[in-house]
């Protein structure tokens, strides 16, 4: 081995080739084989590969021995990296102290070649070489590898169908369709379910005069998607064929296939459940496929342009946005929401992306006005072949926005083939309309400055026409939505937001019955309380295109436990609105929760390839490092976030957060201006905190469970005054107002048991336990199942197995043990009385190691054992 080891030594002298695609393979050019035996060393080789430029060393011990310390994953690494030596001595390889990456000489791979651009015969015979998926050999490493496989397999594939479907589109306009046909079989082999692939595959099966084997690769189409997804294909596939029947002769095995299909059999004993399952994840992963034309309409409305003289600053901009109004109410059309449709528009390439969403058809415009005339030109787009469908223009009077409104409207309509059936309008003046549409562009933007500014639009609106309802509605959203609870975006008292969004949404359906965006209004005084759902269902029934109302319903739902159908509303929320951050958050943080982790990330990953906007990209990066418990990176998104947008509050929260769950409480409570309460407990004030959570009065069990506030009560002594908390709660509790079943119960158990309210404590406890019940057995819900599990049985008095739960998670995701702000399971109030049991202890240890193995990633110096454990968690470290 000694002089097989010494002769290599020329032979990497020369360039060399690497396999990807398929099991990794690593050549020289005399075909000699030289690939690592070592799996991990290969993977290494894998990563750095793949990757743009220089991979930290501290990533690759993270991704392939990140389940060993910190040391023992370096010396992993340097052995890995010894048994590449001989690639860095030929310059293969560049490795340094802090990073690896490709060196100064060539190392060619199968997947850099699909990067180029190939002719047909090229691509044809490149892709007959292909094995797939790649990187075979490196499966089941670690799950952080796994994680980066699964990502880079999606991208490959992403970028071959991209390639390969170029490149049969060029050869069958040039009249190759043999090598078209050649590219589509090799594409169905690596991705069965592409609909373009089976796209160029129909088109060269028929320019070969084979009828019948376009038939069948439709038909295996069919089956696959509604075998796999239970969906069915595109309407664009079930016509490519009939568009194409005149051209053709009819053959024999045409009539055989065109027959009517035979019933397939069904297994009877496929369990309804499965079914189901099958069903949700089919839409998630449909979702994720390149969007194709459908049966149904799907209808993008542009905002309008103002050209040459301006009027009002937003009289273009409600021209299109009565449109999409009056639309939205049409059941038989697909709408695109307001926020992605803005997005299309900022785009030089707004066709392409278009497609990518799905969306068949573009109605955009424009506005000049002239004295007292206006011109609007209106223009509906075909997304599939970019063709101008008709083009329409109107000249009217311009305080006759109304009538202008209408018309285009009812054109479309028209043009569509489709019958709207268009709610009575509400109307007013320009000048009212003019400062609703501005209020409600600056609303959108979910920021404390801009919610001002539409709150002064929309009372301005008010004042000059006090019967228009719609702008009460808009403003008691707005104000709700500056209120301090933690999740919105102001710092106006909640009680004193609610109080006057209540007479402003009461006001709104007095005034319009049918209106949706004032039962939305309804179900925000709430937040998202179960008290909310019947208003939220009653907005998305008025108004179904309105992605925000079921993104809210989707959380009202989600809390009820009710996760299908949360799921579900999620779902339509991202339909509608494609573009809009805030709909993947939620969407994908649902399927983070049930273990459905390959759905979000996949989700992720097309939300990031699709938008543009940075913001929302960075705080959907931030979300998944918080529910994955990376906290590391949470910290480093969320000061990103602070940096790019420090004027936010939100901003500030999610800083605030990110330190918290560090431990880092005094650096935590400078961001955290925005909560009293939260200051109060980062900074150890006890009294402080007491006065605010009684002041507070119900709406404290709408945060008690933020940043642990009834947690540091029962910790500090002070049960006694959250049983006086409940007890002047209780009739709110009792009517249905507030819902205290998911939050902060445990607390509350072992206070009320103390207090010697035994009865009081086991009916909550038997509540607690029913709600825990119905939590997911895998992903985020089922490590929170496990903890509840554990609190219930230390309740209960079951120790061994409140110690079993503790340790078996302690184990599996010690940080999901953690808390805000951190605290040792040795002083957690809940598990007092399995003091002394090592397991505790060694489930304590664990929860500490890993909280320090982020700190550490973070540049934070570990927490030290003594300091840990005398933590009175509200005050860790000092900074």
């Amino acid at each position: 081995m000694a002089d097989q080891g010494s002769s290599r030594q020329d032979i990497w002298t020369s360039e060399a080739a690497m396999t990807l695609l398929g099991p990794l393979r690593l050549m020289d050019q005399a075909g000699n084989d030289l690939t690592p035996k070592a799996r991990k060393t290969r993977a290494v080789l894998a990563i750095v590969a793949l990757s743009r430029g220089p991979v930290p060393r501290f990533r690759l011990a993270e991704l392939l021995w990140g389940d060993r310390g910190e040391e023992q994953a370096k010396a992993s690494l340097r052995q890995s990296l010894y048994e590449l030596r001989e690639l860095a001595t030929a310059g293969i390889l560049t490795v340094s102290r802090e990073s690896v990456a490709l060196g100064p000489k060539r190392l060619s791979n199968d997947v850099s070649s699909f990067e180029e651009d190939l002719d047909a015969v090229e691509m044809a015979d490149r892709l007959q070489e292909v094995q797939w998926p790649p990187l075979t050999d490196l499966d089941d490493l670690t799950p952080e590898f796994d994680e980066w496989l699964r990502t880079e397999r999606t991208r490959l594939s992403a970028l071959i169908q991209r390639k390969g479907t170029d490149a049969a589109d060029a050869a069958l306009s040039s009249e190759d369709a043999a090598s078209a046909r050649r590219i589509a079989d090799a594409l169905e082999a690596i991705d069965p379910l592409d609909e373009r692939a089976a796209h160029a595959g129909v088109r060269a099966d028929i320019a070969l005069g084979d009828r019948a084997g376009a038939h069948r690769r439709t038909e295996r189409l069919e089956k696959r998607l509604g075998d796999e997804l239970g969906l069915k294909p595109s309407q664009e596939t079930r016509t490519l064929l009939e568009s194409r029947a005149a051209r053709f002769p009819r053959s024999k095995a045409d009539e055989i296939y065109s027959l009517p299909p035979q019933r397939a059999v069904r297994w009877k004993w496929f369990f309804p459940l499965l079914l189901i399952g099958a069903l949700i994840l089919a839409a998630g992963v449909y979702l994720l496929r390149p969007g194709t034309a459908a049966a149904q309409p799907n209808i993008a409305v542009l905002p309008f342009e103002e050209v040459g003289q301006k009027t009002q600053d937003y009289f273009a901009t409600g021209v299109s946005d009565e449109i999409l109004n009056l639309l939205s109410h049409e059941q038989r059309l697909r709408v695109l929401g307001r926020v992605s449709a803005e997005e299309i528009a900022q785009r030089q390439n707004a066709l392409e992306t278009a497609r990518q969403l799905g969306i068949t058809h573009l109605l955009d415009g424009s506005v000049r006005t002239a004295g007292n005339r206006v011109l609007v030109i209106v223009t509906l787009t075909r997304v599939s072949d970019g063709a101008q469908m008709w083009s329409e223009k109107y000249e009217r009077q311009l305080g006759d926005i109304f009538a202008v409104q209408g018309d285009i409207a009812k054109t479309v309509a028209s043009r569509l083939s489709q019958s709207f059936g268009v709610s009575s309008t509400r109307t007013t003046t320009p000048d009212v309309y003019d400062r609703y549409l501005a209020a409600r562009q600056l609303i959108r933007e979910r920021r404390e400055n801009p919610l001002n500014e539409a709150s002064d639009l929309l009372k301005q609106a008010i004042a000059l026409d006090p019967d228009y309802a719609p702008a009460y509605a808009e403003l008691a959203q707005a104000q709700m939505l500056l209120s301090d609870h933690p999740t919105n975006y102001g710092s106006r008292p909640l009680n004193e937001a609610r109080a006057e969004a209540t007479r402003l949404a009461r006001k709104a359906i007095q005034l319009d019955p049918n209106l949706g965006d004032a039962y939305a209004a309804m179900g925000l005084l709430n937040i998202y309380d179960k008290s909310s759902l019947p208003y939220y269902r009653k907005a998305v029934e008025l108004s179904p295109q309105r992605s925000d109302y079921h993104r809210w319903l989707g959380q009202v739902l989600w809390i009820s436990n009710r996760f299908d159908e949360g799921i579900a509303e999620y779902r339509r929320a991202v339909e509608l609105d494609p573009l809009w951050g805030l709909n993947y958050d939620h969407l994908t943080g649902a399927l983070l929760f049930l273990g459905r982790d390959q759905e979000a990330h996949a989700l992720l990953r097309r939300f990031l390839s699709l938008s543009r906007d940075d913001r929302a990209k960075l705080q959907l990066l931030r979300s998944f490092a918080n529910a994955e418990n990376r906290l590391a990176d949470n910290l480093r998104y969320s000061r990103t976030l602070e940096a790019r947008f420090g004027d936010e509050r939100l901003m500030q929260f999610y800083l605030a957060n990110a330190l918290g769950w560090l431990g880092e409480t005094r650096a935590a409570s400078r961001h955290a201006a925005f909560d009293p309460m939260t200051i109060a407990i980062l900074n150890g004030n006890l009294e402080k905190v007491v006065a605010e959570a009684k002041a507070l009065g119900p709406d404290f069990w709408d945060r008690a469970n933020f940043w642990g506030s009834a947690r540091l009560l029962l910790l500090m002594g002070r049960g006694s005054d959250l049983v006086e908390i409940y007890d002047r709660t209780r009739p709110a509790i009792q009517a249905g107002q507030v819902d205290i079943t998911s939050v902060a119960v445990p607390e509350l158990v072992l206070a009320l048991q103390r207090a010697g309210r035994t009865a009081d404590a086991n009916r909550l406890l038997a509540t607690y336990a029913q709600n825990t019940s119905q939590l997911p057995q895998a992903g985020l819900g089922g490590a929170i199942r496990t903890v509840n599990e554990a609190n219930i049985a230390a309740l209960s008095g079951r120790r061994d197995e409140a110690l079993a739960k503790l340790d078996e998670l302690s184990r599996k995701s010690p940080l999901s043990l953690n808390q805000v702000p951190p605290i040792s399971l040795l002083k957690n109030p809940l598990f007092a009385s399995l003091n002394g049991d090592q397991r505790l202890a060694a489930a304590d240890e664990r929860l500490r190691a890993a909280l320090n193995a982020e700190r550490v990633k973070a540049g934070l110096s570990p927490i030290a054992r003594d300091t840990w454990i005398r933590g009175n968690g509200a005050l860790l470290t000092k900074n």
